[in-house]
């Protein structure tokens, strides 16, 4: 499990997917962790029995950090508890808005869960502006101080310029952390899409993010339809993303790497097996550097 001082090497991992038990018991040792949803052990306790001997890192799509909304108190609850039950080194959580208040809806709108707040069903980027740096602040707070392990936050991706910003992402995720200290999971995916939707140069922009913040990577694949580019987990990493990984593990105190190709139960292993020696050649290469 990766630790909670920075090792001489990152640790690499997968995200937890169906065919994961069965990659597990095939090549043993070949992962340092897995990374396991809040969401899905909520659903499902026994997925964790599922990775025998490999360790957990949990990640969670239900604090809304960046939204009006806090999770409810059982919510939080849960998280914490299941904090506890794997043992995770630390908790992964969206930089951005996934409930929304259901005051504000138009009245004729169906209760699909009556006394719930409206849940958007992915992660959106939030406005980029002040307010809501001081908002997220504030969540992270609340956050903070009921869980036994540190919080790191996502950078989501950005699908079109968000009304209302008045920063770029990387100001804002920096004014976040100069202003929490939070510790960040820097998913080169959604910072390739947030890239290439405004028209950045990737590895100038990333050069202005706060690398020492970092302490997990995700690497995914994304891909280009109807005119725009999106976060999909069943393609192959770019080259790019590859480039980028470089940069940060010369630059960051990284601690993990997780590869998210989980959102397609057909993607070949032969090809995650690569996927995974992909990754610890950019490592190593680093290291000789």
């Amino acid at each position: 499990m990766p630790s909670p001082s920075a090792p001489a090497d990152p640790e690499i991992g997968i995200a937890y997917s169906r065919t994961t038990p069965g990659l597990i018991s095939r090549n043993p040792g070949l992962l340092d962790y897995v990374e396991v949803p809040f969401e899905l052990l909520r659903h499902d306790p026994t997925v964790t029995d599922a990775l025998g001997a490999t360790p957990a890192v949990l990640h969670c799509a239900s604090l809304s950090l960046a939204g009006s909304v806090p999770p409810a108190d059982s919510v939080m609850s849960s998280i914490e508890e299941w904090v506890g039950e794997t043992g995770t080194p630390w908790l992964g959580e969206h930089l951005s808005f996934i409930t929304a208040e259901r005051a504000h809806t138009d009245p004729s709108a169906d209760a699909y869960a009556p006394g719930e707040p409206w849940n958007i069903g992915y992660t959106v980027s939030p406005p980029m502006n002040l307010e809501t740096v001081e908002s997220v602040v504030r969540s992270l707070e609340r956050a903070a101080s009921r869980f036994s392990v540190p919080l790191i936050v996502e950078n989501p991706p950005v699908y079109f310029p968000m009304p209302g910003s008045t920063m770029s992402q990387v100001e804002f995720i920096s004014e976040v952390t100069a202003r929490s200290g939070v510790g960040l999971l820097l998913d080169l995916a959604h910072f390739c899409i947030t890239s290439r939707t405004l028209g950045y140069d990737a590895p100038a922009e990333l050069a202005r993010f706060p690398l020492d913040r970092v302490v997990e990577v995700h690497v995914s694949g994304f891909s280009e339809e109807a005119g725009g580019w999106w976060d999909n987990h069943a393609s192959r990493a770019p080259e790019m993303e590859l480039e980028l990984l470089a940069m940060v593990v010369q630059r960051s105190p990284v601690r993990a790497v997780t590869l998210e190709y989980n959102w397609s139960s057909r993607f070949p292993e032969s090809v995650l097996l690569e996927e995974i020696d992909r990754t610890r050649d950019v490592i190593d290469a680093c290291r000789r550097k």
